[in-house]
């Protein structure tokens, strides 16, 4: 079983949105995936609750104190892929969220307060020696591709960052609203596209990490 955190100790960066929209892409590509939401303001929770689908489930703050003891159960379960949300700040929850994980990412909108954010969470996943990389999310779309494209060039100098950088487009809202994923209700949009690339950089960062994991093991 694969884990996916987002994590920021800021606050309003988009990681639930990208939460759910990774699982429910992860899911239609064929991953039995759970969200986990730690986050007590629930806004993965709520989005549930307005779905219609069963799947992919969600799993309340209030249902995972004991977050190994939840994975644990979600894995015995048959699930390949949990993606957890958490709370905007560097809090016990959010650095058990980064210690089970696969890979940790770092959504940052391309301004300065959220650049300057994101040093904490990466000092403390360098510590844990965790596998993460920064994700440029609510970026204004076209117009202003070269100044994503330069944030991303700037971000790189910090760390790993995803080469997909995701837009602000109310597709999102629209989607959130609907208890659906954007890649459900405007497959044809850019959007879904971004969403789609987004998942395809995951699952192969994450099977890379996983095969370096093996190899380190047969070796010794």
């Amino acid at each position: 079983m694969k884990i996916v955190s987002f994590v920021n100790q800021k606050g309003g960066t988009g990681k639930s949105m990208l939460a759910i929209n990774l699982a429910v892409a992860a899911e239609a590509a064929g991953e039995k995936a759970c969200l986990i939401d730690l986050d007590p303001q629930g806004t993965v929770t709520n989005w549930f609750d307005t779905r219609t689908a069963e799947t992919p489930p969600v799993v309340a703050h209030e249902s995972a104190a004991d977050l190994t003891k939840t994975l644990t159960a979600l894995e015995q379960a048959g699930f390949s892929l949990v993606v957890i949300d958490t709370k905007g700040e560097d809090g016990h929850a959010t650095r058990a969220a980064m210690r089970v994980a696969d890979l940790c990412l770092i959504p940052v909108r391309p301004a300065g307060p959220d650049l300057h954010a994101t040093r904490t969470t990466m000092e403390a996943l360098h510590t844990m020696r965790r596998d993460f990389a920064l994700v440029v999310n609510q970026a204004t779309p076209n117009k202003a591709a070269k100044l994503t494209s330069a944030v991303m060039t700037g971000l790189a100098q910090s760390g790993p960052v995803v080469p997909i950088s995701l837009a602000s487009r109310m597709d999102f809202q629209y989607s959130y609203a609907l208890g659906l994923g954007v890649s459900e209700h405007a497959p044809e949009s850019k959007a879904a596209d971004e969403v789609a690339e987004f998942w395809a950089w995951c699952r192969k960062r994450i099977n890379k990490e996983k095969t370096g994991e093996q190899q380190e093991r047969r070796r010794a």
